[in-house]
């Protein structure tokens, strides 16, 4: 049981008998004392103060001997096995890491392996041994300053515990085998780590000690806390409280130094130094040591406070649920006793305190910087704490004590008695208990009270502002302030009441508040000072009378009346607060004043009514003070203070009433300043923001006095117009507050019309918007007549033509939703259908802007939200919904399709439809609806529209009610109006040149073509034909079911994708349905989805008989109405073609023909050709559509062969002077019947065509004159009569070589209508050419005219065009270059390759490949003879060039801002780099000398060359982005199989070709990714590198490829000179090492000189390993033949161009190479000899 809570009547020294009885009863020995001797008294005491304090000796205290380890005094050690003897030795071992790893290998090496089940028998056996040992290191574990190691070992002890019979031998070691001693440091060092301040150590060990320890009940597995363990457990806590710097030492006990005796030293003689030991070497400091006191103390005391509350805890519970019986016994009953004395120590309660020393204790604080501990661990230390976390955590205990121990004041301020004094008394009052026991209780005396430390420090809290926290420290003050006893507050000081209020007003004055929070500190300590002055009168008014006068006065002046001093008292503070809230020091919001102020008010006057007026005088005599005639204006706060005052008191109660009085003065005081002010000209705005402040205060006040009212409303309505231009807001608090609506509607007019002009709108407009907006306004307010209708008119025409957010736009907004007031219904609507009309206007604009905007929008759409948002405008908004809806639909859902839009502004309209939809009916949503299908239908066929197909059909697909829109019939034209567009185009072809790529394209002879003219076309390039039909293909496309019912538009499908492919093939050549800025991609496009589309939609019939039911219909022999939607079509467009034949449909019809024909058998093809024959008159374009198309992919008809039959003989019966015309048709019907060559058909019979060309023969020599078409056509059939005739000798093939030959010369490429005739003949020399190589007796006849003929078709590739590039001239190219690929030898000549380099920029990749395989082999011939003539050139006439046209290319590099377009442009550039490096192959030195030279001085690889590489290859981005090479081949690359469809191929060029670079021209790559060469490139150059090997006589060289080396030997007789060259790993990034093997018959200075050549060769002039070894070997060779070497260079070969010295001295006979000679005639501006200085062109 606890200690009484009553006061003791014992002596102070019949307490510490007490205290020392129950410390031994607890087995607590403490220190003996030196007894004090009895202090004198009297005159004695005075003497004794003299006499100086005798010294005595303390002895030290020995420290605990160190407890011997029970490995040795069990002796485990031998029993247990040698591993686990070692980890547990290593458990003593004083170095942290060495611990670690003994717990770490005890835990996963033993325990966890017993806890998984292995070897149970041998490893339980043994862990049970070491449970002694374990418990003999649990301490000192536990205490470890390493976190970690304390970690570790509460969680191995988790693991043991949780093994069951270690558990229960760790549980009988502490019950039965430990000694007291030891038992209570394990099981308190065990609870302490449960609190320990590392959360995941008390984690761990909290759990452990939850389940396996008990305190209330014993049961199997846990470990009873009894009698006599808890009372261990709690002297081991208490003591680490009391000092945890012992207990620390008594668990880890210093080891004593062993002295060791120093050897002296002696010197070998006098003057030998001695080294002196004084201080001793320094070594590391132990973990443990790296903990510093101060932490170590704390960190214990906060692990013994968390265990004290654990063991209070269990008291109390203990209390509620006792022990048996048997358990309480006498030993058990004085423990309980003395449990609490334990508590009454001064010294513990030290850990509150946060300075170094208390005031209660003469020792230093426990809590002293050491927050953690103060936190953990009631009245005098709570008012001097000075950290924020600890006085948070003191105020709800601090406030309980105080609450239940309210005396503590008293005992605080009770002074301690002479130790000596109570010892006299206690002998004089008898002999302790007995006497106390055996005489009755008598009342004791009441204590002598001295000056209280705690309340003197109490109210140094309040003048600090609650040290620092008034937030959480002002609202305790109360409380704090009820439980102080009166007596305390009166002994304070001589005036106690006015030092409590000084020491609250102090911290105002000292500004303590003026924190973060300032304003909420300052409310709060006015609500304390408030509250305390309501509880100090209450105080003094109902306590005795003595107790009044003591806080009043002093004790000295008992004779002031109580009431008066009241009254002065509450008048003092209330002045005081309200001269520091005026003035601005106290930082109070008005309301927050007003209100507390009143309550306090209320208060005092129920509690004591004169207190009240004594206060309330003071703030009217306050207030009245500014109502003087002389008050310029009353400060802004005083009407809130008085409104929130007046709001707090009860009407018809006093307090109520007299704040009615005020106020009322106050208002006829303002009404009487306001008349003043509209009086003077110059307008104060202090005095007239005063003055509306306090109407707007006492609005409701103002109109309850009848005489008040009758004055304001003369003010108003007599100066209406003055005070709106002076103070508007007091008009509108008038119209606010006087409730009569004659009155208010009078001056509501007036107000109106004032403010409808321009110059007064932006003025009182908003303030009369803000008014409305808040309901201030009287709801019966309405304007006269329309209102200021133009005052609408003009803001909404400035809102929608400004930007968004401007004055105009808002106050539009704003009037429009507070319409009411302003204007009439009628009006409204007027400017919403304005508004409506102008966002419909800008929609519809940015819909058909080039370059689409939406900025103008955000305006009227925020307007438009606004007012459908706000719900009297949304009902006149639905009026409009028809007109306003449809676009905002499309500005929700079309228009972010179509631009960026602001996703704000898209929000909005996607919530404006939403709302709308939502709440719209089903009528109006039709109609809705309707409208925005006819204005998507009118955007589809507007060329001048911004959104695509595309895009429209992409919104309707995602959009709301897109299911609900029928797309082909609701939003395209009707097939009707997509017909009559198609035949408003031109049918014809663009140019008769397509013939090259379509053989359907008749010569120009035959169609009529128009000279088209630029269509309208949209932001695509497309025409309003192409537009729809593109958006009809994109349509069926992906819905394939309608496109299956809608067959018809299969027909403006193929007819859009022969206009796409002809504008494809003739880019330059202006298209009826695109404009020339449409991109390629896009006709592509559109090809490929037609085709797909085709495809599908002619191959999905199944019907066997579908060919005979629709060549029936065609012979007229059946109906159509029969046939499905693919078989119509050919109807109809056969039908037509009868009426008007156009080369169109006939082109059309072979797309349809080509996909249906494939499933055709011979019998279907007979009906095929039997239909085209009867149109062979009536329609001959679509008759010889179907004939090529039968011939192509129908099996071969006998009518067929019949009709070439047929033709050929025809051809023979026309004569000449209609061969331009019927001869002409004949011709390219019997070239459209040719079959595959590679079929078995016969073409004709060869009589036939030997008739055949003697009727060309015949044409040909007459005089007649053919026309160039009938030259091609019979060209055209020349090519399919080869085979039959090729073994058939005659004068035929002079007339297909001179046909050829004709063409040939009379084609150019520059010259578009010669290009069908090229083509031809070209095609029909590959036929020959092929025919001849295996016929003799066409070889023969074949190569008399070969060759000339081949000069013309080299000739013609060489012209070099400036037009643009088009597929027949690309088709043409590539045919010639087939040709002339294997040209002879004798055709190549230096100047092809200026001639024909221009070819690899050329649009067709196939172009490009084949003309650089031509230049590669022009590059060889054009190095070849350059080298030739360079070496025989001994004058330096000879200028070393790359061919002028290769640079030019090289210097025209593409535009690199286009990387990612990896087009034909890029790959002709990259492939004219790798014609220049071509050059250098098989190059001499001189040569590459000259080439290298050129390159450097136009910086071409610099500038050019290695930014394209770079930007190809991704290396600008750093080697993350870089192009990964590491699986190619880098040094090879083959041509044929670059694709211009991937990067991937242009890529593995570029990379081959910095490749080249690097091997090449090393020495001009000034900028290298130094990385990404070494790594994918250096390996193959240096590969290269050594695979070539110079030859020569008496020559060897040697090759070490693993480390880079070759050695060249030169053998002299039986010696060897040898020359080593090591390339280095990132070669040609760093120069090769050249080392001297053997020098032998060599002088130094001139092998020096030839290693200099080698270097330089290497590293300057971009030679090869063999170039470099070959100068060596040369140099050597001459030398051993007795050449002299140059006087210049010292070399007897030149290291530029590889020559010997020949230009001899005729005076010293010395000889130079010429590039010496001439250099030094440059440089030295002579032309002496440079050792004789003869004139070496003289001699003289």
């Amino acid at each position: 049981m606890p200690p009484s809570k009553k006061n003791s009547s014992a002596s102070a020294a019949t307490r510490k008998k007490h205290a020392r009885k129950a410390a031994a009863a607890q087995g607590t020995v403490e220190e003996p004392q030196v007894p004090k001797e009895k202090k004198p008294k009297g005159k004695d005491k005075k003497a004794a103060k003299k006499e100086p304090q005798k010294k005595v000796y303390i002895p030290p205290v020995k420290p605990t001997p160190a407890q011997p380890d029970p490995l040795d005094t069990l002796g485990l050690a031998q029993k247990l096995p040698p591993e686990l003897s070692v980890i547990l030795r290593l458990l003593a071992k004083k170095d942290a890491t060495t611990k670690r790893r003994a717990l770490e290998d005890l835990q996963t090496a033993w325990i966890a392996r017993a806890k998984r089940g292995d070897e149970p028998e041998y490893l339980l056996y043994n862990l049970e041994q070491t449970i002694p040992v374990w418990l003999h290191h649990v301490p000192a574990l536990f205490f470890h300053p390493s976190r970690r190691i304390r970690l570790q070992a509460v969680a191995l002890h988790a693991s043991i515990l949780d093994i069951r019979p270690l558990r229960q031998a760790l549980f009988f070691q502490i019950r039965e085998v430990l000694s007291s001693d030891h038992a209570e440091s394990v099981l308190g060092s065990w609870c302490l780590a449960v609190h320990d301040v590392d959360r995941q150590v008390s984690s761990y060990a909290r759990e452990s000690w939850a389940r396996y320890v008990s305190t209330s009940e014993s049961t199997e597995g846990k470990l009873l806390l009894d009698a006599a363990l808890f009372p261990r457990l709690w002297d081991f806590v208490y003591r680490t409280l009391l000092d945890p710097l012992g207990v620390y030492l008594y668990i880890n006990p210093p080891q004593t130094a062993i002295p060791t005796l120093t050897p002296s030293r002696k010197g070998s003689g006098r003057g030998t130094p001695v080294r002196k030991d004084d201080e001793p070497v320094g070594r590391a400091k132990a973990e443990e040591d790296e903990e510093k006191e101060q932490d170590r103390k704390a960190r214990l005391r906060v692990s013994a406070f968390g265990a004290t509350e654990w063991v209070l805890n269990v008291k109390s519970s203990r209390s509620d649920h006792p022990l048996p019986s048997e358990a309480q016994d006498a030993a058990g009953k004085a423990t309980e006793e003395s449990f609490w004395t334990v508590f009454a120590n001064p010294a513990l309660w030290s850990s509150l305190y946060s300075g170094k020393t208390p005031p209660f204790v003469d020792a230093e604080s426990f809590g002293y910087e050491q927050p953690v501990v103060r936190r953990r661990a009631i009245l005098r230390s709570a008012w001097v704490e000075m950290d924020n976390i600890v006085r948070s955590s003191m105020w709800q205990p601090l406030l309980l004590f105080l609450k239940a121990h309210p005396k503590s004041w008293i005992l605080e301020a009770t002074p301690e008695k002479d130790e000596d004094e109570d010892e006299d008394e206690d002998e004089d009052g008898g002999s302790g208990d007995e006497g106390e026991e055996s005489q009755p209780q008598l009342k004791p005396a009441e204590p002598q009270l001295g000056q209280s430390h705690a309340y003197n420090e109490f109210l140094q809290f309040l003048a600090t502002g609650c040290s620092g926290s008034p937030v959480q420290g002002y609202p305790t003050v109360l409380i704090i302030l009820s439980t102080i006893p009166s007596a305390i507050i009166a002994l304070s000081s001589e005036h106690p009441l006015e030092v409590l209020f000084a020491s609250f007003w102090s911290a105002v004055d000292a500004r303590v508040l003026n924190s973060l929070d300032r304003v909420a500190a300052s409310a709060a300590f006015l609500s304390s000072l408030l509250e305390c002055l309501v509880f100090v009168t209450r105080r003094i008014i109902n306590s005795q009378e003595d107790e009044a006068v003591s806080l009043i006065r002093s004790q000295s002046d008992q004779q002031v009346l109580r009431e008066e001093a009241v009254n002065s008292f509450v008048r003092e503070q209330i002045k005081h607060f309200w001269e520091d809230f005026t003035s601005g020091t106290l930082k109070v919001s008005a309301k927050k004043a007003g209100t507390e102020l009143g309550k306090t008010f209320i208060t005092l006057h129920k509690l004591h009514p004169p207190s009240f007026e004594a206060g309330w005088s003071v703030v009217t005599t306050a207030v009245q003070a500014f109502t003087t005639p002389s008050t310029e204006a009353i400060p802004l706060l005083i009407p809130d203070v008085l409104q929130a005052l007046t709001t707090s008191m009860e009407k018809g109660t006093v307090p109520g009433d007299a704040a009615t009085v005020l106020v009322l003065s106050i208002v006829g005081f303002a009404l009487d300043q306001c008349a003043a002010v509209l009086k003077v000209e110059e307008v104060d705005a202090a005095r007239v923001a005063s003055l509306v402040n306090i109407f707007h205060a006492f609005g409701e006040v103002v109109f309850t006095d009848p005489q008040v009212a009758k004055g304001v409303d003369d003010l108003v309505q007599g100066q209406t117009n003055e005070l709106l231009h002076t103070m508007p807001s007091l008009v509108i608090l008038y119209l606010q507050h006087r409730q009569d609506q004659v009155i208010c509607s009078s001056v509501w007019h007036q107000v109106l019309k004032i403010i409808d002009s321009p110059d007064d709108v932006k003025v009182f407009l908003p303030l009369l918007l803000d008014a409305a907006e808040d309901e201030s306004l009287p709801d019966y307010l309405r304007p006269q007549d329309e209102g200021p209708q133009r005052l609408i008119a003009s803001l909404l025409s400035e809102a929608l033509s400004g930007p968004p957010g401007t004055t105009g736009a808002v106050l539009v907004r704003r009037l429009l939703i507070s319409h009411k007031y302003f204007v009439s219904d009628a009006c409204s609507e007027n400017s919403m259908r304005s508004l409506v009309l102008a966002f419909s206007t800008h929609v519809d604009s940015a819909l058909r802007e080039e370059k689409p905007s939406v900025a103008s929008l955000t305006t009227p759409l925020t307007l438009l939200r606004d007012l459908v948002k706000n719900g009297s405008s949304g009902l006149l908004l639905d009026s409009a919904s028809a007109e306003l809806y449809p676009y905002i639909y499309l500005l929700a859902f079309l228009m972010p399709q179509v631009c960026t839009m602001d996703e704000t502004l898209k929000k909005t309209a996607q919530g404006l439809w939403d709302e709308w939809a939502a709440t719209g009916g089903e009528a109006v949503e039709n109609i809705t609806m309707g409208a925005v299908k006819q204005l998507l239908r009118d955007l589809m066929a507007d060329f001048v529209a911004c959104p695509t197909p595309g895009h429209i059909l992409r919104m309707v697909a995602t959009s709301p009610y897109g299911a609900s829109i029928n797309v082909l019939a609701e939003i395209f034209p009707s097939r009707d109006e997509i017909d009559r567009l198609l035949t408003e185009l031109p049918p014809a072809p663009l140019d008769a040149s397509l013939a090259v790529v379509d053989p359907l394209v008749p010569p120009p002879t035959q169609f009529r073509a128009a000279a088209n003219e630029a269509p309208d076309c949209d932001n695509q390039g497309f025409s309003v034909y192409a537009r729809v039909v593109h958006g009809l293909l994109l349509h069926l496309a992906d819905d394939r079911q309608t496109a299956k019912t809608n067959f018809w538009a299969l027909h403006h499908f193929l007819a859009l994708a022969i206009y796409a492919e002809d504008e494809k093939h003739l880019p330059a050549l202006q298209s009826p349905v695109f404009s020339q800025s449409v991109s390629r991609a896009t006709l592509q496009n559109i090809t490929d989805r037609t085709l797909q589309i085709a495809t599908y939609l002619l191959s999905s019939f199944t019907e066997e008989t579908w060919h005979a039911d629709v060549t029936k219909v065609l012979l007229g022999q059946g109906s159509a109405e029969r046939l499905d939607g693919a078989g119509k079509l050919i109807v109809d467009l056969i039908s037509n073609a009868r009426t008007q034949d156009t080369v169109r449909e006939s082109r059309v019809l072979h797309m349809i023909l080509h996909h249906v024909l494939n499933t055709a058998t011979k019998a279907d093809a007979e009906q095929w050709m039997a239909v085209a024959r009867r149109l062979e008159r009536q329609a001959p374009h679509t008759a010889l559509a179907m004939i090529f198309s039968i011939t192509r992919y129908a099996p071969e008809p006998t009518r067929l062969d019949r009709l070439r039959n047929e033709l050929a003989a025809g051809i023979m019966g026309i004569p000449v002077s209609k061969a331009n015309t019927e001869g002409l048709w004949l011709l390219r019907n019997l070239a459209a019947s040719a079959p595959d060559p590679e079929s078995d058909i016969v073409y004709l019979p060869q009589l036939r065509a030997v008739n055949f060309m003697k009727a060309c023969q015949q044409w040909i020599t007459s005089d007649e004159d053919l026309e160039e078409d009938v030259h091609t056509e019979m060209t055209l059939v020349f090519a399919s009569i080869v085979p039959i005739l090729s073994n058939v000798p005659g004068g035929h093939w002079d007339l297909m070589f001179d046909v050829m030959e004709n063409n040939l010369e009379n084609a150019s490429l520059d010259d578009s209508t010669t290009f069908v005739a090229l083509a031809r003949s070209l095609q029909l020399f590959m036929v020959i050419e092929d025919f001849a190589a295996s016929t003799r007796t066409l070889r023969e006849i074949w190569e008399e005219r070969k060759s000339s003929i081949l000069t013309l078709i080299r000739d013609l590739i060489a012209l070099k065009l400036d037009a643009a590039s088009s597929a027949p001239l690309s088709t043409c190219r590539e045919l010639a270059l087939q040709i002339v690929q294997n040209l002879p030898t004798s055709l190549l000549t230096r100047e092809t390759l200026r001639k024909m380099c221009h070819l690899v920029l050329d649009s067709s990749v196939d172009v490009q490949r084949m003309a650089y395989q031509l230049l590669q082999e022009a590059a060889k011939k054009y190095t070849e003879e350059l080298v030739i003539e360079a070496a025989v050139d001994t004058e330096e006439t000879i200028k070393v060039e790359i061919p002028s046209e290769l640079l030019d290319i090289l210097q025209r590099s593409p535009n690199h801002e286009d990387m990612n377009e990896y087009g034909q442009e890029w790959f002709g550039y990259l492939l004219a780099w790798m014609v220049t490096f071509d050059l250098f192959l098989d190059a001499s030195l001189k040569v590459k000398s000259g080439y290298i030279d050129q390159l450097r001085d136009l910086d071409l690889v610099g500038a050019r060359l290695l930014p394209t590489v770079f930007g190809i290859l991704d290396l600008y981005g750093g080697m993350a982005k870089a192009f990964k090479v590491d699986i190619w081949d880098v040094d090879e690359y083959y041509l044929d199989f670059y694709s211009a469809e991937t990067s991937l191929s242009q890529r593995l060029l570029t990379a081959h070709l910095y490749y080249r670079a690097l091997l090449l021209v090393p020495s001009l790559l000034s900028t290298v990714v130094a990385t990404y060469t070494s790594r994918h490139f250096s390996p193959a150059i240096i590969r290269t590198e050594l695979a070539r090997r110079p030859a020569g006589e008496n020559v060897t060289v040697k090759v070490a490829a693993a480390v880079h080396e070759a050695t060249a030997a030169y053998a002299v007789d039986e010696q060897r000179l040898e020359l080593t060259v090591k390339l280095p790993v990132d070669w040609p990034l760093h120069t090769i090492e050249i080392r001297v093997s053997k020098l032998v018959g060599v002088a130094e200075d001139r092998w020096r000189a030839w290693v200099l050549g080698v270097q330089l060769i290497l590293t300057f002039r971009s030679g090869s390993i063999v170039d470099g070894l070959s100068f060596f070997l040369k140099n050597v060779s001459s030398h051993f033949e007795g050449v002299a070497e140059c006087a210049i260079c010292y070399s007897l070969v030149n290291a530029t161009d590889g020559s010997l010295p020949r230009k001899p001295c005729k005076t010293c006979k010395n000889r130079f190479h010429a590039a010496c000679l001439y250099k030094w005639f440059n440089t030295s501006h002579s032309s002496s000899c440079p050792l004789c200085r003869s004139e070496i062109m003289t001699g003289k």
